[in-house]
C-alpha cells in the first residue's frame, strides 16, 4: 500500500532499527568524551573493512562521518519527515487503511513517526551527504552493531548510487506501470536492508568464529530478541499494520539475502541481487520465484474515474503486494491465516474515488482487487473479509443479494469471481454494477518477462 512505501522511503534514511539495537536512551547520562569518539571514529575504519570483506562490495573511498546530539538527530528527523510531505502524504495514504481498519480512525500517523523515530534511531548513513552519523549519549560499544549495518549501505551507495538505484525511475500517470514501480521500490528496499541486516549478524558472531551461513539457530535467537517489541515502547503500542510494514525489510530481506546467499555465494547474494534486484515484493518473501526466475504477475488496472464520469476524480491508488496481503490478513484474521493465505497471492491494488460533491471529510469510496493462485483461497479471503466488516463499521445489514450489505457508510458488495476478489465500498448500486463490469471486462493477469 501507499503508506507502506511512505514508510519505507524513511527507513533507510533514519536507520530504524527495531529492539535490541534501538532502545530509548535516558536523556541526562553519560555523553561520548573527545577521547571515546576518536577511537570510536578509528574503529569505524574496522568496521567498514568488516563490512567489505563480508559483502565483497569495494570501499571506493573513504565515509565521513559525524557524532551527532540528540537536539540534531531531533531535527534531522523533523526534515526528513518534511520532505516526504510534511506528514500530509503519510495522513493522506493512511485514509485508505483506516477505512479497511488497519489503522484506528482517530490515529496520528505523523505524531506517531515523530516519536517513533526518536525513540528508535540509534545512528544512521546519509546516502545525500554521504555521511555515517553516530549519537554522541549513545556508548560506543552499543553502537558498533548499528554501524556494521549503516555502513554496508555506504558501500552500497558508492557503487549504487543508493538513492537512484531505490527509487528506480521517476513517477508515471499510467496505474498499471506505477504499480509494477512502487513493487519494485518496496523489494529495493528490503534488499538493502536485508544485506545490511545480515553483515550485522556476522560482526556480531564475530567472536564465535560463526556467520550467519554457519550458525542460523544462533541468528534466529538473535532476530527473536531484536524483534522483542517489549523492548521499544514506540513500536509496541503501534497497529499490527505498522508493526508488519516497518520489520518487512528487516525480516524478510534478511530470509531473502540468505537465500540467495546459500544458493549463489555472497558475489550472488551482494552484488548480484544489487545488479538484478527482485521485481516485486513477492520475490522477496518467496525467494524461490527469483531464483528460478519466475515471471511476476501484473494486473491490468482500469480508469475506474472514467467509468464513473466526469464528476469523479481518484483519489489514491496503490498496488497490493504479497506484504500487503500479509499484514491485511493477520490484523484480520491472526498470524496463522496470513501464512496460510500470503504465498497464495497472484496480485492486487485498491484505489479511492471522489465525487466533487462528496462532503469534505468522508471517507472515500474504495474498490479493491486482489487475485489469488486458486478458488479456495478467494473463498477464504472472502469469508475473512466477511468476517471483519462488523469490526469496521457500527451498522452491518444484509443487502438484496448474497455478499452485500447496508452499512453506516453506504452499500458494501463483494464479488468472488473464481480466483479473484473484487470488493466495492460506499458506491451506489449503479456505481458499483459499473465499476465491476469495467473490472470483470479488465485483461487477465499477464506475466512480465524478466531475467535476474
Amino acid at each position: 500500500m501507499k503508506l507502506l512505501r511512505n514508510l519505507f522511503s524513511l527507513l533507510l534514511a533514519l536507520a530504524l532499527l527495531p529492539g535490541a539495537w534501538a532502545q530509548e536512551q535516558p536523556s541526562s547520562g553519560h555523553h561520548i568524551t573527545e577521547a571515546e569518539a576518536k577511537e570510536l571514529f578509528r574503529s569505524l575504519d574496522d568496521i567498514l573493512q568488516f563490512a567489505s570483506e563480508h559483502t565483497g562490495l569495494p570501499i571506493r573511498h573513504p565515509v565521513k562521518k559525524k557524532l551527532a546530539t540528540r537536539e540534531e538527530v531531533e531535527k534531522y528527523i523533523e526534515n526528513r519527515i518534511k520532505e516526504q510531505g510534511g506528514g500530509e502524504r503519510f495522513d493522506h495514504s493512511a485514509v485508505a487503511l483506516k477505512r479497511l481498519g488497519l489503522l484506528p480512525a482517530d490515529f496520528n500517523l505523523r505524531e506517531y513517526m515523530l516519536g517513533l523515530f526518536k525513540e528508535q534511531v540509534e545512528g544512521w548513513y546519509d546516502a545525500h551527504s554521504k555521511t555515517v552519523f553516530l549519537l554522541d549519549w549513545v556508548d560506543p560499544e552499543v553502537q558498533k552493531p548499528v554501524m556494521a549495518h549503516e555502513l554496508v549501505h555506504a558501500l552500497q551507495d558508492q557503487s549504487y548510487d543508493l538513492e537512484k538505484w531505490l527509487d528506480v525511475h521517476k513517477d508515471t500517470s499510467d496505474a498499471t506501470e506505477q504499480m509494477a514501480l512502487d513493487e519494485q521500490r518496496t523489494a529495493r528496499q528490503a534488499v538493502v536492508e536485508g544485506q545490511a541486516m545480515v553483515v550485522l549478524y556476522d560482526y556480531q558472531l564475530t567472536d564465535t568464529g560463526q556467520t550467519v551461513e554457519s550458525a542460523p539457530g544462533i541468528v534466529e535467537m538473535m532476530r527473536a530478541s531484536m524483534y522483542d517489541e517489549s523492548s521499544t515502547p514506540m513500536y509496541a503500542q503501534a497497529p499490527i499494520y505498522l508493526r508488519e510494514a516497518m520489520l518487512f525489510p528487516y525480516s524478510y530481506g534478511t530470509d531473502f539475502v540468505v537465500a540467495v546467499l546459500n544458493k549463489r555465494g555472497m558475489r550472488g547474494a551482494f552484488a548480484g541481487v544489487l545488479d538484478n534486484p527482485p521485481l516485486d515484493t513477492h520475490e522477496v518473501m518467496e525467494p524461490a520465484a527469483y531464483l528460478t526466475h519466475q515471471p511476476p504477475i501484473q494486473l491490468q488496472v482500469p480508469a475506474l474515474e472514467k467509468v464513473l464520469g466526469s464528476s469523479w476524480k481518484r483519489d489514491d491508488f496503490s498496488g497490493l503486494g504479497e506484504i500487503d496481503l500479509r499484514v491485511i490478513c493477520r490484523q484480520w484474521g491472526g498470524s496463522e491465516v496470513a501464512a496460510k493465505l500470503t504465498p497464495a497471492w497472484r496480485g492486487g491494488f485498491y484505489m479511492t474515488l471522489i465525487h466533487k460533491k462528496a462532503p469534505k471529510n468522508a471517507y472515500p469510496p474504495l474498490a479493491m482487487v486482489l487475485d489469488f493462485t486458486t478458488a479456495e483461497a478467494a473463498r477464504q479471503f472472502a469469508a475473512l473479509y466477511d468476517s471483519e466488516l462488523i469490526r469496521r463499521y457500527s451498522i452491518v445489514e444484509p443487502g438484496r443479494s448474497a455478499r452485500e450489505w447496508k452499512t453506516n457508510d453506504g452499500l458494501v458488495r463483494l464479488y468472488l469471481e473464481d480466483s479473484r476478489v473484487i470488493a466495492l465500498e460506499s458506491f451506489s448500486a449503479e456505481e458499483a454494477d459499473k465499476l465491476h463490469s469495467a473490472l470483470t471486462a479488465a485483461a487477465e493477469p499477464a506475466a512480465l518477462v524478466a531475467a535476474h
